[in-house]
């Protein structure tokens, strides 16, 4: 029986348990202790063994455990059915808690210890869960999928995409002043410095001023109406022969009046005229800025 007691303690077992012959793991141990195993029979001994076995059985029938209809009966009578195991130890729900490790539960060493202090441990061990995974994707996790990744294939796709976006001729700007082939790892670049952009149908055009001067001034006239001051008036001297009086030479005059009389006078005065004048005003003022708000930033455009 010791066997069976051992068997009991090691193997739970509920109060209406059944047995089957393939659960029960001992049985043929259990047959042996019933019986005395140790004796051997001859046939010789044995004066009566026909007629005793013909006594003990019908000899024209065989068993299957189909046949058997008292089996389950019997092994219940083996068993005992009713025992209990005093190993275990009845707790109430108020004594049982989540343990630490999640999905399991047991009862406490202490079962006095109160819902508040149960739960402030949970919260503590959560906080701690979420700092250890924050730590985990800032850091960890990074560093494992760079080791999981191929760097040379990504920097590879990264480069053509960007080659894509920065074509020859594509302009590259930034607040940063440092170069785009620094930057992006490809390609010529050359600085835009003092230009506006201006939308066009052609392009690499320069022109315009950032101050006001004659080359940014539509074609213009000032109408001006200038003449000359009335100049040129003058007359010119003559002798004048008017005073001398002339006679014959055989009539002699008292008023003869020879040529010692004559005198210098002058033409009638005229002459008066003015001139046309044409030429440009006088310039005057200082260029001057006339750029509209503004804010500066670094341009390229790409060459090659």
């Amino acid at each position: 029986m010791s066997s069976e007691v051992t068997r009991a303690e090691n193997e739970y077992s509920k109060k209406t348990h059944t047995h089957t012959i393939a659960n029960i793991t001992n049985l043929q141990e259990t047959l042996n202790s019933k019986s005395d195993v140790g004796h051997t029979h001859t046939i010789a001994n044995i004066t009566n063994l026909q007629l005793t076995l013909n006594r003990k059985s019908d000899v024209g029938h065989t068993l299957t455990i189909a046949n058997i209809t008292n089996l389950q009966e019997t092994l219940n009578r083996k068993s005992d059915v009713g025992h209990t195991h005093t190993s275990f130890t009845t707790f109430t729900a108020d004594d049982i808690i989540l343990n630490f490790d999640l999905g399991s539960s047991a009862p406490l060493e202490n079962p006095s210890t109160s819902v508040k202090d149960t739960l402030n441990n949970l919260d503590n061990s959560c906080r701690n869960i979420e700092s250890h995974a924050r730590n985990f994707e800032a850091y960890e996790l990074p560093a494992m999928l760079d080791k999981k990744a191929d760097k040379t294939e990504l920097q590879t796709l990264k480069t053509e995409i960007l080659q894509t976006l920065y074509p020859i001729g594509s302009i590259y700007t930034s607040m940063n002043s440092t170069r785009p082939e620094t930057v992006l790892g490809f390609g010529t670049w050359t600085q835009i410095v003092d230009r506006f952009l201006y939308c066009a149908n052609s392009s690499k055009e320069t022109g315009g001023s950032k101050t006001i001067s004659g080359e940014n001034l539509p074609a213009h006239s000032h109408y001006i109406d200038l003449s000359t001051s009335q100049a040129g008036w003058h007359s010119h001297r003559y002798w004048n022969w008017s005073a001398m009086t002339k006679g014959k030479g055989y009539d002699v005059k008292d008023n003869v009046q020879f040529a010692i009389n004559c005198y210098w006078s002058n033409t009638e005065g005229g002459g008066n005229h003015t001139h046309r004048v044409s030429g440009y005003t006088q310039t005057t003022g200082q260029s001057k800025e006339y750029m509209p708000p503004y804010m500066t930033v670094y341009a390229w455009y790409r060459i090659a």
